[in-house]
């Protein structure tokens, strides 16, 4: 991939950026890889919340919320 397009950064920011990358990585692919990673981790984050009302009725209860709004401001909120 080439690169099409170019960025301006603070030296601090280009150091870190430069801290790192992978050996024989480009800057492109390292940005790549850290907001994989980030995404990872964000989705990580998401499933393992999701046990949090495990055992417990506010899925229901915001469930029964969620369709309350609606009726009374309507599903494209």
């Amino acid at each position: 991939m080439s690169a099409t397009e170019q960025i301006r950064v603070s030296p601090e920011v280009k150091a870190a950026l430069e801290a790192e990358k992978e050996p024989g990585e480009s800057y492109n692919e390292a940005l790549e890889r850290l907001i994989d990673e980030r995404v990872a981790r964000r989705r990580k984050a998401i499933r393992d919340g999701a046990g949090l009302w495990e055992g417990t009725d506010a899925a229901a209860k915001a469930t029964q919320i969620r369709d309350e709004m609606n009726d009374e401001f309507g599903p494209d909120l």
